[in-house]
């Protein structure tokens, strides 16, 4: 009865439109998708890593031990992956419990590897909480930065740091107040887009064409709270609400940053959303493009993150996301000519070259890994 139940479940996250109107709400009341959803990534995961040690217990080539943070839905795994290709030393660390911080400290890890949980509100809250006081009161060094993970499952924070980076975006109303979100949605342009604050792929976002829906929606955030179309009935969130403004007829790429390896495709329309779909196209990715992705990374200096960027009918780019973690529907990030692979800039010619190669393994997570190899021994060498 679980598995059908898991499986009921699944299909509805997934929007399949075989499944009847009336049952989808029922799913939705009754059932934990959250719950569904995390039994089926652990099973699915766990089957690739079978037999892999909690603790490594090879010889490895490199001075450095690297911690894994555990991940609630088995997520870090890949990493696990990462550093046994890689014949890394590594140890896997649970920071969920009260002794954390002794954890961490006694662990004997040179960095820490991290893929935080986001599904849940008060998950990302204690990952939040915990990896600051790692960073910014124990010293430890992790992998991607707080600063890129800090900005993971919050479009609020997204937009804070575009706004505050003069780096073109959308524009954005964020309200704490009834009053004057009611007032901002009476007199708004439609259609307007409405984000929650947490939300994966499209999870969250709903477009809104007429006057009356949208009021109605603001009233209920902020009186009774929404979930978020795939979110754990326990988790509302309420009290505020995110308004973007529609852009009719924009592409949407997303651009992918490892160390000094990029990636990007097109991120195809599924109905009204471009996040989701699944569908992509690796034509037209410009050197323009490229370069306006790499000065965003600069200018926070992030080496593993994800860039969702609109192009308008005018030929502006906006940059809609930041995500350090993000849906990998298939192995490949790149394909040029039916060959999968990166592209590297070329600080000799300044110019974007292709290369191809398998460099995407585990989820890119040796690809995270091997950057991080890089400055480790950079920073080893300028203390030397």
């Amino acid at each position: 009865m679980g598995s059908i139940i898991n499986w009921l479940a699944l299909s509805v996250r997934r929007r399949c439109n075989f499944i009847p109107k009336c049952l989808k709400r029922f799913v939705l009341r009754h059932v934990h998708l959250q719950d569904a959803v995390a039994a089926w990534y652990i099973s699915k995961d766990k089957l690739s890593f079978v037999g892999a040690e909690s603790n490594s217990s090879y010889d490895s080539p490199y001075p450095y031990r690297l911690g894994i943070i555990k991940e609630f839905w088995e997520r870090h795994w890949p990493y696990v992956a990462a550093c046994r290709d890689l014949r890394l030393a590594y140890q896997i660390l649970d920071i969920s419990g009260p002794d954390w911080m002794e954890v961490v400290e006694n662990s004997r890890c040179d960095v820490f590897l991290v893929t935080p949980s986001g599904q849940l509100s008060i998950w990302k809250q204690m990952y939040d909480e915990r990896l600051k006081v790692i960073v910014k009161d124990l010293g430890k060094i992790i992998y991607p930065s707080y600063k890129e993970i800090w900005f993971y499952e919050s479009k609020r924070r997204m937009n804070y740091w575009l706004k505050a980076n003069n780096i073109p975006h959308p524009q954005t109303w964020i309200y704490y107040g009834l009053d004057a979100a009611i007032d901002f949605a009476r007199a708004c342009d439609l259609p307007v887009v409405v984000k929650t604050n947490m939300g994966y792929g499209s999870a969250g976002v709903r477009i809104f064409r007429k006057r009356a829906d949208l009021l109605r929606y603001v009233n209920r955030i902020f009186k009774k709270g929404i979930i978020y179309y795939d979110g754990a009935s326990r988790d509302k969130e309420w009290g505020t609400v995110f308004f973007q403004e529609y852009l009719r007829e924009a592409k949407e790429w997303r651009i992918v940053r490892i160390g000094d390896s990029y990636f990007g495709y097109e991120k195809l329309k599924s109905r009204e959303f471009h996040s989701g779909s699944l569908q992509r196209s690796y034509s037209g990715l410009s050197d323009e493009l490229l370069y306006f992705a790499k000065n965003v990374m600069d200018i926070g200096d992030f080496k593993s993150m994800d860039l969702d960027i609109f192009e308008t009918n005018d030929g502006r780019y906006l940059v809609n996301e930041l995500q350090m973690i993000f849906g990998m529907s298939r192995p490949e990030m790149y394909v040029s000519n039916g060959r999968s692979g990166r592209i590297v800039l070329r600080p000799e010619s300044n110019s974007w070259q292709f290369e191809a190669g398998d460099f995407c393994r585990n989820y890119l997570c040796n690809l995270r890994v091997e950057s991080l190899l890089s400055m480790l021994d950079k920073r080893q060498t300028s203390t030397e």
